[in-house]
């Protein structure tokens, strides 16, 4: 483990895009769902969402500023297509509470559905 802890010092950092860096809610990604979040992510902010963006491509080890990433915002949303190992991993290592929205059925995000979600926890108070 002590090896590949240390292999998280070659990794680079983790980038969010949060324009104004005023989003209270972030959404995360890995694998082939960046296309869907990234034009969810597009819909919600023409419609005045304030929403980040971030996608993982290192998962073990993380990034080494994942938990300080995940702790800046107030909500933090990982679609999966799967039952949601990711949301799982996250909860445990860094005890922030995720927001998982996992679809199993071997399709892929649609935008519009996606953004329907951001819409719904952005508006959450």
């Amino acid at each position: 483990q002590g090896k590949i802890d240390a292999i998280a010092r070659d990794i680079p950092e983790l980038e969010v895009d949060d324009p104004g860096g005023e989003a209270d809610v972030l959404v995360l990604g890995w694998g082939g769902t960046y296309g869907s979040i990234a034009a969810a992510v597009r819909r919600v902010r023409r419609a005045g969402g304030r929403v980040a963006q971030a996608h993982l491509r290192h998962l073990n080890p993380f990034p080494a500023n994942l938990g300080d990433v995940l702790r800046r915002y107030e909500r933090v949303v990982v679609p999966e297509i799967n039952l949601g190992q990711l949301a799982l991993l996250l909860r445990g290592r860094f005890l922030v509470d995720v927001i998982g929205y996992n679809k199993v059925r071997g399709l892929p995000f649609k935008a519009e559905e996606l953004a329907g979600v951001l819409q719904e926890v952005i508006d959450r108070d």
